[in-house]
């Protein structure tokens, strides 16, 4: 006789032996999943990245236990945004528009995912269908298990823990006296101040201004070129094509910074791309989550990033690394810093002055 219950009841018995135990400090199992209108998230998204997470598992989504939970949630909405969180709430319903609904009424402002196969809830400890807890997870910015927590009744009590663990959390990181550091490597003294100085002024000079990437042999020399990196507003690069200029930074680079790296990371760097001094001006605008700079096929070849400061006499501009810390990086002028193009990171809005950089990549 076939079987015609839907397809998660007939899969159900064989996904207990996946169902996974939590312990504090376990790395949060990756998941993809996708939202009420079809949008996919994961656990590596970069908006998601350097931010706490707490995951809110609906064994029972219709009941009114769950909807108060939402609502609940969606009350704390600002408190938990300034301490750097965000909720994704996981349904046992594989219905997006039952989801979409659950979503709209109670004002939670976040996604309510869907789990058709159950394999989420297991990651986290959870049977669905056949468990019926409604779970909390709190997964911290380094992606571990922070804590959980099964609801039964009011929630009251264990999203005020929640919110106390968030906020002596952040308290931690502040007094801690070797703040999280990102895996970067820093070279001093590359380039000296009068170069620095002779780099900056070819920006400030007279150079054509194109609006895309020029055709062969349509600019003889240097030109520059918006950069529009989410939609960022502060950003003119100039990209250097001028040969002399050129021979000095590559005698600069990899006489200073290549040997460094095969020292730091065993990597010999035999290729670079194009050499740009990026100008940052004003407001930044756009969006702020940060990039990647190999995970696109035309950049999955870049192995390090290469950041050189120009300039001192500006305010703002950190460079930050939000998987490993809120703070910024600022190094002297002449200073390159040196990273694996796979690390999130973003340049902060200048608040006073122009920052002038050297950047380029390694492979």
């Amino acid at each position: 006789m076939t079987d015609t219950r839907p397809t998660y009841q007939i899969a159900s018995p064989s996904i207990r032996p996946y169902v996974q135990t939590l312990w504090p400090g376990a790395l949060a199992m990756p998941f993809e999943t996708r939202d009420g209108d079809g949008r996919k998230i994961s656990l590596a998204d970069d908006h998601l990245s350097g931010r706490h997470l707490l995951l809110v598992f609906l064994s029972d989504p219709d009941s009114e236990h769950a909807k108060a939970l939402l609502r609940s949630l969606a009350d704390l909405f600002a408190p938990l945004d300034a301490a750097d969180a965000t909720v994704i709430a996981v349904s046992a319903s594989a219905d997006a528009a039952h989801n979409n609904a659950l979503k709209r009424t109670t004002g939670f402002p976040w996604p309510v995912a869907s789990d058709p196969s159950g394999g989420m809830f297991a990651s986290y400890g959870l049977h669905k269908g056949t468990d019926h807890a409604t779970r909390l997870v709190l997964v911290t910015p380094y992606r571990q298990i922070r804590t959980w927590f099964d609801l039964e009744e009011d929630a009251g009590e264990t999203l005020k823990t929640i919110m106390d663990t968030l906020d002596n959390s952040r308290a931690a990181e502040e007094l801690r006296w070797s703040p999280p550091h990102a895996p970067i490597l820093t070279v001093p003294n590359v380039f000296s101040p009068e170069e620095c100085g002779k780099l900056v002024e070819s920006v400030v000079t007279d150079t054509p201004f194109m609006v895309r990437q020029p055709q062969p042999g349509e600019v003889a020399g240097d030109y520059r070129i918006p950069v529009y990196d989410h939609y960022r507003q502060d950003r003119v690069d100039l990209i250097i094509k001028n040969r002399d200029t050129l021979a000095l930074l590559d005698e600069r680079i990899f006489g200073r910074v290549t040997p460094m790296i095969k020292k730091a990371f065993a990597f010999e760097v035999t290729r670079r791309e194009d050499l740009h001094i990026a100008r940052y001006f004003g407001k930044r605008e756009g969006f702020s989550m940060g990039h990647r700079d190999n995970t696109d096929p035309p950049g999955a070849h870049r192995k390090f990033a290469l950041s050189i400061s120009l300039n001192d006499d500006y305010e703002g501009g950190e460079i930050t690394f939000k998987e490993f810390s809120p703070k910024g990086y600022r190094v002297p002028a002449g200073t390159a810093m040196v990273f694996s193009s796979s690390l999130l990171h973003e340049v902060q809005e200048t608040t006073l002055g122009v920052r002038y950089n050297l950047i380029s990549h390694f492979f």
